[in-house]
């Protein structure tokens, strides 16, 4: 018969099968197997329990063993041997499972199975839950994630040990149990992971857990528990161990008898035991194991110079020690049976030398802390210097001796530098520091050797700056056993200390030292390690070291990949030419992946996995100092610009409690293993540098056959700029050779375009003094091409940095030959700086202030010399304008003047920053820059990315501007970097910027125009007609006065420098269009007209107490400023765009009530906080709409929309490129931007309340406008405010409880928002306003007033909520009045109910007027009849 399962319908051919028979019990199990036949939990339960029952029947019937039994087991029986027992253990599984208390020998038998498989593991658990026809299954996925851990973890956890673990913990309350499950314990264990090399994450909750288990030893005792002391620690239990071997137990590992008894160990042992005990070290050699553990780690901490120190820098000690001596073993100098008795006592003097040369290779550069270095304090309160105490250099390179001794690769030859020898008065000779004549060490030799190893003509006492280069390169090569020493660099200068520090970083590779060095941005150590490899690479055609430029969006797998790729360059360079390779993460610690290069560096693993041996691969990490700003720094970074957009204590990105940005370079914490592996690599010294100055100038005089007697001029004036430039007290004071650098390479393309620019120079100086010009009245003097074009070289790169620029001239001044006084200086400069400016189409009321002339000319030199410039200032300080100006003159053979004819033709691509800016989108705006450049000619044409307000970018959560340093240094971030990658780079910012990614290039900072420079500025503005500046000559000064009070008392921000210059070009335009002196009433309307918007600051006050006039001010209305902006009528040019703080957004309502007809309508575009209008897509959307009024020439009205803003701050500039007649302007997100025509009609309008923008506006957007105060009472008349007086009494009146209730009102007051909905300051004032423009028609008479107000009282009304109008018998109210008010209110009004109030207004005829409706939802809408009115 065919098989039926339990709910399917008979068929023919099965005939009928029914159940009907069975008992109620057996139904239920049959039901049941049904439902949990796929559970293979349940399966296993069912067969565990069948099997049991087999058993039981064989023992019964004496079955003999393997024999088939039938055992006839009924339903009855199955029911209760099998099903009920199976039953209660899948429930009470179930149970615990649900719950988190099943065992983890459970698991393990149940779930074993399901490894890899957990979709059926899933599905296992959904079946379980039809147990109880459960809805909740959110505990099936942790469940399934906590078989999983279990799965990876393997915890070494009895299996009697819950899945959650319960453990007392003591509290103040008393005790109680904590449970931990897997879960949490695989977080916990994550987090103490994260500590070594992350810092702060989830450090409380660790301590805690530790805190607890340590409180009860209960938990710890399941886990492996193995203690490594450090060798101090090691040795004291040796010790005592010598008195009772019980005191340790057998599992503490203290020192590893095979370390001890290896030749690292021995040979450093045993030389530093004869060497202690004053034996003859002549005829000694190291052969096997001697002493004990004690007596070794006795002899080691005596002499490796650290007062406690880990095993790892105790091996670094030893391992350098053992490699030297065994060099030392091999050398014919120390064979006594070839010497004789002619160097007796020269193998003791180089073991004491060596243990010298081990300290030094030995001793951390970096303080040493035992507390977490990375911990976190989010208390801005005093922020402590004490967080960067793990990290400070304690051991510089320039202050400590550095004596080495190199037993050469031939065996027959040794090196000595970083020392001398010199004779004493005791026959002995010490070893002195060459420069400084310091003894290093007394009595270092006999003089009887000194004698004997001259005799034998050992090479030392050499000054090694004083030998040929060849001479320096063969020596060098000597040591590091390269047998064709060639000079891959001949621009690279071989001192003392590079050669010391290229010695050192090979000992280090040869021990197996990690090589960490620390050292300030540009003091060359990328150049030093690049230069060494190339020694190494013996001119080979091949790539010997990777150069990995870490920065702050590295990550882990980043790094991972370079290693393998480094790996795979080391495996061919070992195989096809038997030389190491390198692997340099330069900037190392800038990246939060540290811990991944410290796996790298210290494990030699890559994810837990062993780089592949034998490769001779070699890696090297370079790191950035950790240094605080002074105070006084950090207190002008803040205010440089408008300061930091987020302020410090908001700011995520710190180093314990320091922000970042208050850090002088910005970096994460080293981990503590990386710490005693740090060596300083020091910094350039005077003299040092200025070899190095002197030395780059020579190659170019060289190169450029200028003539060599400029060398030292040029030389002493950049090592003047560069110590001037270290002692200031603010940014500039981050200088470093690549300063120098880049003043060169500026120097060198003026002195190529000197005669071009002679030649301009001197037509334009005609031109000048044939105007009468003043400020060029000066005798022609000859100028020097090389001295010019050293003048103008600092001009850019130092001059243009300083704010107090008089010192610095007055200091290279001294420099030069005496015609170059600090005038002449700056004549020269500033005439550079005017033929520019000169050069470039501006409009007549634009001032040509200083602000204008040095941005232009460092914008120009720095696109045509690539050099990245970053300019910060407060709105109005002339940059955006640069910007343009400079894009419309380098227009190549296009360009209006023939001097920018003969520069650069430059495509600016410029990206629009704000605190959503991604790393994506800037790396792609430098791609598609040099996209531009790729197949150009690079001498005449370049790309040139411009971050606008890049400052918004600061601390944007995604941290884009991590990635600018590699991408100002190659134009790319990980690919090739080829020619055409490298652009132009221009960072404008109105806030303040890190200054770590500004050591990369230029950096001006504009500070605030003093009282002189704004009256300057204001006679430039009013230049183009001379007869109107005399006659309003006479306000500038005031003005300025005035101006600096205003912003002295607000404080930087809500007005600015575009604020004066409208002032100034608004006085203009009514002077040169009345052809008179301005009254002080158009006075005082310029003034509001610019210097409006804020209760706190009375500008008329200011401005007439200054001016010294009473104006009438009866007849001053904000609506008239507010329509002359909008109307614009004959003064376009000077109009600027409207910014209406408002409250309650009440100035939509009074502009379309007052200046917009029926056929003018504005377009207005709302914004909201819904997710859906903050898209990419609908700002583009709102951008397009501004767009089309832009070319309409229709007004936009703006609400609400802060995220479209800042794309529109070129267009809020006004300052448009001109195109066959027409006015173009950027509109841009991002790097996508657009031209868009302008319309001389088009005008726009931002409408946003007062809090909002005083609180949340950005401060560049308020200064770009013209800014007004509009709310409903601004509009009202005098008889108007009477009656919203009056209506207001009546509010209250209708809200207030009286008599008896008053008791009611104690307890709860209402006020008038709990009964009018939507009520709000204005409102009573808007009701009014509506009243009146529907009964113009009726106002003559008192009785219309009062018809006025009761109608007002209906409007009102309707706004009610029923229970107020319940209530009303209770206020203030007239008992006849608040009854008609209540039978209007649920009879006339049909407020009833909501269908009923729907039906009566969607009957009524149409009306103009718009009901907007509150629901709130309740059983009112049960009834069918309710329903189907809404229906209608």
């Amino acid at each position: 018969m065919e098989v039926h399962y339990f709910d399917q319908l008979a068929t023919t051919l099965s005939g009928i099968v029914t159940f009907f028979s069975l008992e109620e019990e057996i139904r239920e199990m049959a039901e049941f197997l049904y439902t949990f036949n796929e559970s293979i939990v349940f399966r296993g339960c069912w067969e565990k329990f069948a099997i049991q029952m087999a058993k039981d029947g064989m023992e019964d019937d004496n079955t003999v063993e393997h024999q088939i039994v039938d055992i006839g087991a009924t339903p009855e029986m199955i029911y209760d041997e099998i099903y009920l027992p199976c039953i209660n253990e899948y429930k009470d599984m179930y149970s615990r499972l649900k719950h988190g208390s099943i065992r983890l020998e459970e698991v393990n038998q149940l779930f074993k199975a399901y490894k890899d498989k957990y979709d059926d593991l899933t599905q296992e658990l959904t079946i379980m839950c039809e147990l109880e026809k459960s809805t909740n299954k959110q505990w099936i996925h942790n469940r399934v994630e906590q078989v999983q851990q279990y799965h990876e973890l393997h915890l070494a956890l009895s299996l009697e040990t819950a899945l959650k673990l319960q453990i007392p913990e003591e509290h103040d309350e008393g005790r109680h149990m904590r449970c931990y499950s897997l879960e949490d314990l695989r977080e916990l264990q994550n987090k103490l992971m994260l500590m070594s090399g992350k810092g702060d994450q989830g450090q409380n909750e660790v301590e805690h857990f530790v805190e607890v288990q340590t409180a009860n030893g209960t938990f710890l005792d399941v886990f492996p528990n193995i203690f490594c002391r450090p060798p101090k620690e090691v040795l004291m239990l040796e010790m005592r161990m010598q008195e009772d071997p019980n005191i340790v137990s057998s599992d503490d590992p203290l020192m590893d008898d095979k370390e001890f008894r290896s030749e690292a160990f021995q040979r450093p042992y045993q030389y530093l035991t004869r060497f202690y005990n004053h034996i003859d070290l002549d005829v000694f050699t190291y052969q096997g194991v001697e002493g004990s553990h004690v007596q070794c780690l006795q002899m080691l901490l005596m002499y490796c110079g650290v007062m406690d120190p880990s095993w790892a820098e105790l091996r670094n000690f030893t391992w350098f020690l053992n490699l030297q001596l065994r060099d030392c073993e091999t050398s014919v100098f120390c064979d006594a049976t070839f010497t004789g008795d002619t160097l007796s006592g020269f193998k003791t003097f180089v073991v004491d030398f060596m243990i010298v040369m081990a300290k030094d290779f030995a001793t951390p550069s970096l303080s040493i802390s035992d507390q977490s270095p990375g911990r976190s304090q989010f208390n801005l309160a005093g922020v402590r210097d004490e967080d960067l105490a793990p990290f400070l250099i304690r051991k510089r390179w320039e202050t400590e001796p550095h004596p080495y001794i190199f037993f050469n690769d031939d065996h027959v030859s040794m090196t000595f530098i970083g020392f001398h020898l010199q004779p004493n008065d005791q026959n002995y000779v010490d070893a002195i520091e060459p420069t400084s004549g310091r003894v290093i060490r007394q009595n270092v030799m006999t003089k009887v050797l000194y004698e004997g190893l001259q005799l034998q003509r050992v090479p030392f006492n050499i000054d090694f700056d004083t030998l040929p280069r060849w001479e320096k390169i063969e020596r060098i090569c000597n040591v590091l056993g390269i047998q064709w020493p060639i000079d891959p660099d001949e621009t690279y200068e071989l001192t003392t200390d590079n050669i010391l520090k290229m010695l050192a970083i090979h000992m280090r590779f040869r021990c197996g030292i990690p090589v960490i060095i620390m050292g300030e941005t540009g003091c060359g150590k990328t150049r030093l390690i690049k230069f060494l490899c190339e020694l190494r690479r013996s001119g080979v055609a091949t790539e010997n070291m990777k150069l990995v430029k870490v920065h702050g969006g590295t990550t882990s797998e980043m790094i991972y990949a370079k290693v393998k790729e480094a790996e795979d360059i080391a495996s061919i360079n070992k195989q096809d030419f038997g030389f190491d390779s390198v692997l340099f993460f330069d900037e190392a610690n800038t990246t939060e992946a540290i811990s991944s290069i410290k796996e790298v560096l210290c494990d030699k693993t890559v994810k837990g996995e062993c780089l592949t041996p034998n490769l001779g691969l070699q890696i090297i990490a370079a790191c950035n100092p950790y240094r605080k700003h002074t105070d006084d720094m950090i207190q002008r970074l803040e205010s440089a610009g408008l300061g930091y957009r987020v302020r410090a204590e908001e700011t995520d990105e710190k180093l314990g409690s320091i922000p970042l940005r208050q850090l002088v370079y910005r970096v994460q914490a080293l981990p503590p293993s990386m710490i005693p592996l740090v060596w300083d690599f020091g910094q350039l010294n005077d003299h040092t540098e200025k070899i190095y100055i002197q030395q780059i100038v020579q190659r170019v005089t060289t190169n450029k056959a200028i003539d060599q007697t400029y060398i030292q001029c040029i030389t002493d004036v950049l090592s003047a700029s560069q110590k001037y430039m270290r002692t200031r007290k603010d940014e500039c004071s981050f200088v470093s050779l690549r300063d120098v650098e880049r003043c060169m390479q500026a120097f060198v393309w003026f002195h190529d375009h000197h005669e071009m620019f002679f030649s301009e120079l001197q037509k334009f100086e005609c031109c000048q003094s044939k105007e009468g010009n003043e400020g060029h009245q000066r005798e022609p003097e000859d100028r020097d091409p090389v001295l010019w074009s050293l003048v103008m070289a600092i001009g850019v790169c130092y001059h243009a940095c300083l704010e107090n620029k008089d010192k610095y001239r007055q200091k290279i001044s001294k420099q030069l030959p005496p015609s170059y006084k600090p005038v002449r200086l700056m004549h020269d400069i500033s005439l550079m700086q005017d033929l520019l400016l000169s050069g470039v189409p501006m409009g007549d009321t634009i001032a040509r202030n200083s602000a204008l002339k040095e941005n232009v000319f460092m914008m120009v030199l720095c696109i045509e010399l690539r050099i990245p410039l970053f300019l910060v200032g407060k709105p109005g300080s002339s940059k955006s304008l640069s910007k343009t100006l400079v894009a419309d003159a380098m227009q190549g053979q296009a360009a209006h003047s023939d001097l920018y004819k003969m520069l650069k033709q430059i495509h600016l691509v410029s990206f629009q920053c704000s605190p959503h800016s991604t790393p994506e989108g800037i790396i792609n705006t430098f791609k598609q820059c040099g996209r531009f450049q790729e197949g150009k000619n690079l001498n005449e044409y370049i790309s040139v990315v411009v971050l606008d307000e890049i400052g918004l970018a600061e601390d944007s959560p995604k941290m884009p501007l991590k990635t600018l340093h590699p991408l100002l240094e190659e134009g790319c971030i990980d690919d090739e970097p080829l020619p055409h990658k490298k652009v132009g780079f221009i960072g404008i910012s109105n806030w303040a910027l890190d200054p770590a990614k500004m050591n990369r290039g230029i950096f001006v900072s504009r500070g605030d125009p003093d009282e002189k420079e704004l009256i300057e500025s204001a006679k430039g503005i009013c230049s183009s007609d001379v007869m109107v500046l005399e006659r309003v000559r006479d306000f500038f000064k005031p003005f300025a006065r005035s101006y600096l009070n205003i912003c002295w008392k607000q404080g930087k921000g809500f007005f600015g420098l575009r604020d004066y210059y409208s002032l100034i070009k608004m006085i203009f335009a009514v002077a040169k269009t009345s052809q008179r002196k301005p009254t002080a009433e158009e006075i005082v309307k310029a003034v509001l007209r610019n210097f409006s918007g804020r209760d706190d600051v009375d500008a008329v006050v200011v401005f007439t107490e200054r001016l010294q006039i009473a104006p009438n001010l009866e007849n001053i209305n904000t609506i008239e400023f507010v329509k002359e902006n909008i109307q614009a009528v004959g003064q376009e040019e000077e109009c600027r765009y409207l910014l209406v703080l408002t409250k309650n957004y009440a100035a939509l309502q009074i502009l379309q009530q007052t200046f917009f007809s029926e056929s003018g309508q504005p377009e207005i575009i709302f914004g909201s906080s819904f997710p859906k209008d903050q898209e990419y897509t609908q700002i583009c959307r709102n951008i397009n709409r501004v767009k089309i009024c832009m070319e309409t020439g229709q007004t936009v009205v703006l609400l609400n929309l802060q995220n479209l803003y800042e794309s529109l701050y070129d267009a809020l500039n006004q300052y448009y490129v001109c195109l066959g007649g027409q006015k173009y302007v950027d509109l841009g997100l991002g790097t996508h931007r657009v031209k868009c025509r302008v319309h001389k009609d088009f005008r726009l309008i931002v409408i946003e309340e007062r809090e909002v923008v005083y609180k949340q506006f950005p401060i560049p957007l308020i200064n770009r406008l013209e800014k007004h105060y509009l709310d409903i009472h601004t509009v009202l008349k005098a008889e108007q405010k009477k009656m919203v007086e009056k209506l207001e009494r009546w509010v209250q009146l209708f809200v207030s409880l009286i008599g008896q209730h008053a008791g009611a009102a104690e307890t709860y007051k209402y006020t008038p928002p709990d009964v009018f909905i939507g009520y709000h300051s204005d409102t009573c004032a808007s009701v009014i306003l509506q009243v009146m423009e529907e009964q113009k028609d009726n106002l003559e008479t008192s009785e219309s007033e009062r018809g006025l107000l009761d109608e007002a009282k209906l409007i009102l009304l309707k706004c009610a909520t029923p229970d107020s109008v319940v209530r009303l018998d209770c206020t203030g109210l007239p008992k006849v009045e608040s009854q008609h008010m209540a039978k209007v209110y649920f009879e006339e009004q049909s407020n009833s109910c909501l269908a009923d109030y729907i039906h009566a207004h969607t009957r009524q005829e149409t009306s103009s007027c718009t009901f907007f409706t509150e629901v709130i939802l309740t059983g009112l809408l049960s009834s069918n009849k309710a329903f189907s009115c809404l229906r209608l």
